[in-house]
């Protein structure tokens, strides 16, 4: 086998890796779950939809996976209607930050898509509520 395939193979195996360990660790929340789910500790949501017009960038949440005992969930709006109609989340995809049961937090997409968030804005966000800083 020669280099360029051997390369072309390796980085197939390490996308595969990449995206089936977010599918392994992925703690989907439906409607009937959702608030078991919230309950203890610092939850991010990220909301998405089939028809959203963009992914959200990864790194995001790379960025605050296990901050502060942080997990992360994924919501599709398909299978959480209630919530997202509590939430009033129209556009995909969004992210909501929760503490022990209680929505902190929510960075919605704009119309095209984009969420104006970065790992340090969640991150602050929730040194904030550890801090008492919640306005």
């Amino acid at each position: 086998m020669n280099i360029s395939k051997l390369t072309k193979l390796l980085g197939v195996i390490g996308l595969a890796i990449i995206f089936c360990g977010n599918i392994v660790n992925a703690q989907d929340a439906t409607d009937k779950n959702f608030k078991d789910k919230t309950k203890k500790g610092f939850v991010v949501i990220k909301f998405t939809s089939k028809w959203q017009e963009k992914n959200l960038d990864p790194k995001i949440l790379e960025g605050i996976k296990g901050h502060n005992d942080c997990i992360i969930l994924t919501v599709a709006s398909e299978d959480a209607k209630k919530v997202v109609k509590k939430l009033r989340i129209r556009n995909y995809p969004s992210i909501a930050l929760f503490y022990n049961g209680k929505k902190k937090e929510v960075w919605k997409a704009d119309m095209d898509g984009v969420v104006e968030v970065d790992s340090k804005d969640i991150k602050k966000a929730i040194d904030d509520v550890l801090a008492g800083d919640v306005f």
